[in-house]
């Protein structure tokens, strides 16, 4: 008989199905629906062979040609079954779940199967055998044939339509397991010797196996928990099928640097083991030191989180602490996108405990909502530079000023400053937005109006970002040398925060531009840390008081002998000192007796646009 195909097919889907179920696995729509097509391809497979074996008895052994009628429409109907499965395990994952007309499509594809079986049922069937070559026929396999074709061409119609919804692995996948099926189909039609569907199906299932539902592929090696491949696809299927969930995160942080391989294995091993001590819910390992557990129910997890954090005060053996962050109410964000957004922001927050809340998403909308109004403003060149005069005492002109990077939404409305340079500095949005603006700058002093009005120097504000890296000279001196630049007219203002984060990259790039004669000076001064050797050794030539600074001198009598003695200071070691947020006349008369260099504040102007400024330059100077 005709069935070697067929037992093998058997044997490798058995064998699939037992490895499914043995192993550690998500709870997920598709892993679902795959298990649902392996079933129809087992019970398939089986009618199939069962169909051989009483079609040759019938046909040589005088075998109830009615019993054999039904186990071949049997058949039949689990082979448009399992075309079925294979087109809903397609379509779930792929067509919109809140459009109307995706809705309609899975409507019509239940109904034509309600139909189709109905009629394979209904219609009457053939069978015949003669050497090795056995078959059915007649108005119900007919209708199999052109059902089984409907679902196969669908899926890979929807598969085609949506490949670039989904990674390259898995579009090839869809494709090759409903492209053998077909082909063998076709085969099979031609020389209806070559029983070879069932065992392309068989073999479709090793493809989707391997490459798309190994269980094993998302699991941690060293902890037995899921990976964040595995998060990422169980809380993208969650929102897909509108499922709530709660989320307890807990991240470790060593007390020291000094943490040897063993120590640190040894407290990630005792987190995975009492994580997966708490219940069935699954448990993920997300980072090297960060882990997480999904719950159905926002009760449980608090009960569950508060039990780790009990746990985990009672360990001294390990210098470590343990930040945690709770999300009671998955829909609180709009989607996975919001999600993982939310949790990669506040799981590097300093708070022990930080529980998810309307207050804070709306927060995190904010700040992206900011992001793309950055990204925006560079791509339309929506980026602007205002500058603020500085005056010089000594010569009593306006001869600095400091270039101030603006944005301009699309109705033409200014952003403020403070609500968007913490974020860009955040996102690293600040890199591309300090090069935008020292590259207008350029274009301004190419000009050459400002110069004819007095202008000397522009101060232009350099990020700890910006220095954070190799070379971050390269476009400095790329536009000066596109401009026709003077490095004379150029200064570049190195916050006292910035530099001290990065303080030895920052100086060996600094020396790169001072060599080229571009000058530096240190702003916001008095509103960091640093130690007197830090600005001392600091390759600048000009200190400016940060307005805070300057107002306390005005209010608080320390601050006032502070400052006063500092300007002494730092003009004996040969420093010029700016004075920020200076507002009022009595201010400029103060800074001036104390001997200050340059005063800057709003009483004598506010950061003013380009034309502006040269109106002012040519008024004032």
């Amino acid at each position: 008989m005709n069935v070697e195909l067929q037992c093998c097919a058997l044997f490798i889907i058995f064998t699939i199905t037992v490895m499914f179920l043995r192993e550690k696995k998500l709870d997920l729509m598709n892993r679902r629906l795959f298990f649902r097509a392996i079933c129809a391809c087992f019970a398939c497979l089986i009618f199939d062979i069962l169909s051989v074996i009483l079609i040759n008895m019938s046909v040589f052994h005088g075998f109830s040609p009615f019993i054999t009628g039904i186990v071949c429409k049997f058949y039949i109907m689990l082979l448009v079954l399992q075309g079925y499965f294979g087109y809903v395990y397609a379509s779930t994952s792929l067509l919109p779940q809140d459009r109307t007309w995706a809705n309609v499509a899975r409507v019509f594809s239940h109904l034509i199967f309600g139909v189709g079986e109905v009629l394979m049922l209904v219609f009457p069937i053939g069978f015949t055998a003669y050497g090795r070559i056995v078959y059915s026929y007649g108005p119900s396999t007919s209708v199999a044939y052109a059902l089984s074709a409907i679902y196969i061409l669908a899926t890979i119609t929807i598969t085609i339509a949506y490949r670039k919804q989904m990674p390259g692995r898995r579009f090839m996948a869809m494709l090759l397991w409903q492209g053998i099926w077909l082909l063998a189909a076709v085969i099979q039609f031609i020389d209806p010797e070559l029983l070879l569907v069932g065992f392309a199906s068989s073999f479709g299932m090793v493809i989707l196996y391997i490459q798309l539902e190994n269980p094993s592929e998302f699991i941690d090696s060293s902890t037995g928990l899921f990976t964040t491949n595995a998060l990422s696809a169980y809380v993208h299927d969650k929102y897909r099928f509108g499922k709530r969930f709660s989320m307890f995160t807990a991240k470790i942080h060593f007390l020291t640097n000094y943490v040897d391989y063993n120590m640190e294995q040894d407290a990630v091993i005792r987190t995975a083991r009492a994580l997966v001590a708490l219940g069935p819910e699954p448990a993920f390992r997300i980072d090297d030191d960060t882990f997480c557990v999904l719950y159905d129910d926002k009760d449980r997890m608090f009960e569950r989180a508060a039990n780790i954090k009990m746990q985990k005060d009672g360990v001294t053996d390990i210098p470590a602490k343990g930040t945690y962050l709770l999300i009671p109410d998955s829909l609180e964000m709009s989607g996975p996108d919001e999600f993982f957004r939310f949790l990669h922001t506040y799981l590097e927050c300093e708070q022990e405990i930080v529980i998810a809340n309307e207050e804070l998403v709306l927060k995190l909308r904010r700040q992206n909502r900011t992001k793309e109004l950055i990204e925006d403003a560079l791509k339309n060149d929506r980026v602007e530079v205002f500058y603020q005069p500085f005056y010089n005492v000594k010569e009593s002109r306006f001869n600095v000023a400091e270039a101030l990077v603006r944005i301009r939404r699309e109705n033409g409305d200014i952003v403020p400053p403070g609500e968007f340079i913490p974020v860009a500095e955040e996102s690293g949005q600040i890199i591309p937005l300090g090069i935008r603006v020292f590259e207008k700058v350029c274009k301004f002093l190419a000009r050459g109006e400002a110069q004819k009005y007095g202008l000397d120097q522009i101060e232009i504000n350099v990020s700890a970002a910006q220095f954070d890296y190799e070379n971050p000279a390269k476009f400095i001196f790329d536009y000066m040398e596109k401009y026709k630049i003077d490095p004379k007219w150029i200064n570049l203002e190195i916050t006292e925060t910035a530099a001290a984060q990065n303080r030895d990259i920052m100086i060996r790039n600094m020396m790169r531009l001072i060599e080229k004669e571009v000058s530096f000076s240190l702003d916001d001064f008095g509103t960091g840390r640093s130690n007197i050797d830090y600005f001392v050794n600091m390759p600048v030539k000009t200190i400016k008081f940060d307005y805070t600074f300057t107002r306390s001198f005005f209010n608080n009598e320390k601050t006032k002998h502070m400052l006063t003695g500092m300007v002494d200071i730092l003009h004996k070691i040969g420093m010029d000192v700016v004075a920020e947020g200076i507002e009022t006349k009595e201010q400029m008369m103060v800074m001036q007796d104390m001997g200050v260099e340059y005063i800057q504040g709003f009483y004598y102007s506010k950061p003013i646009p380009e034309e502006d400024f040269l109106s002012f330059l040519a008024g004032k100077n």
